[in-house]
């Protein structure tokens, strides 16, 4: 019993030390965000407070001859902090389950109900599914530029026309010649500056990132590049603060299905804009 006391003791102290460490950290790892956590992080920095005065406690039982009390005291030390990782543990998993939720009301607030509900199109990367019945319901609803933040094509508005989902469209199509193709959102007719209006584009289909965005009034002409790849002119209302008019080198990183954008100073024969195949959004449902 009294090895038994001293593998504990010992082992209380750093394990108690290390939860307090973690605790008083715990809003930076993400372990502590909700109510619950923040009441196992606080108590979770007095561990090593805790796990010395069980030690102490215990070796006074010990040198009484109270071996079980001694152990006990021991036991308490090393629990305490056991139990503060596992509400850590548990906090984190119920902040994951609330963010989830909160996530899909929110998504259901913004959207309507059944956003996500099948394309009746096959044959398109599930998550550009989701990325594409997000813009199918702006579209279709006709969203203003200030509800375009959340999906970054804020020109959209001004292309909508007489029937929006005959007017915007999307096409996959592989800009950067590393085989995967991209998703790209834009008129389905050639505008009047000449070529396809691009609002955004989305690369990586298992992981989508708007790799060109139409924030701060951007519109992009898709132009034919070097074997495979192409060139992204930036157009629409957008100026840049420096002034530099420029366009985007689309290029393929080595391991990354993310898109490389090389910014290039200087300007793009407009009369070389692609008019894109673009399947309209009356279509897509």
């Amino acid at each position: 019993m009294k090895i038994l006391f001293w593998i504990l003791a010992i082992a209380s102290l750093p394990f108690g030390f290390f939860m307090s460490v973690v605790s008083c950290f715990a809003d930076g790892l993400g372990l502590a965000l909700t109510q619950f956590g923040d009441v196992v992080n606080i108590a979770g920095m007095f561990s090593v407070v805790v796990s010395i005065v069980c030690a102490v406690l215990g070796m006074i039982k010990l040198r009484k001859g109270n071996v079980k009390k001694a152990v006990i005291f021991a036991l308490v030390g090393v629990a305490y902090s056991g139990i503060i990782l596992a509400g850590m543990y548990i906090d984190e998993a119920v902040h994951t389950v609330m963010m989830e939720r909160d996530i899909a009301a929110r998504e259901e607030e913004m959207y309507g109900e059944g956003w996500d509900s099948a394309p009746a199109i096959d044959g398109i990367p599930e998550l550009y599914q989701e990325m594409l019945n997000k813009f199918y319901v702006a579209v279709r609803d006709e969203w203003p530029s200030d509800q375009m933040m959340d999906i970054a094509a804020t020109q959209m508005e001004n292309y909508y026309g007489n029937a929006s989902l005959d007017n915007i469209g999307f096409i996959l199509m592989d800009v950067n010649g590393d085989g995967v193709d991209e998703l790209m959102i834009g008129t389905t007719a050639p505008v009047e500056e000449g070529g396809t209006a691009i609002f955004c584009m989305y690369s990586d289909p298992e992981c989508p990132h708007d790799t060109l965005n139409g924030v701060e009034g951007k519109i992009y002409y898709l132009h034919p590049g070097e074997t495979g790849t192409h060139m992204a002119e930036i157009g629409g209302s957008y100026v840049p603060e420096d002034g530099i008019k420029g366009y985007w080198l689309l290029g393929a990183y080595e391991d990354d299905r993310i898109v490389d954008i090389n910014f290039q100073e200087g300007t793009l024969d407009p009369a070389n804009r692609l008019t894109l195949e673009m399947i309209p959004f009356s279509q897509y449902k």
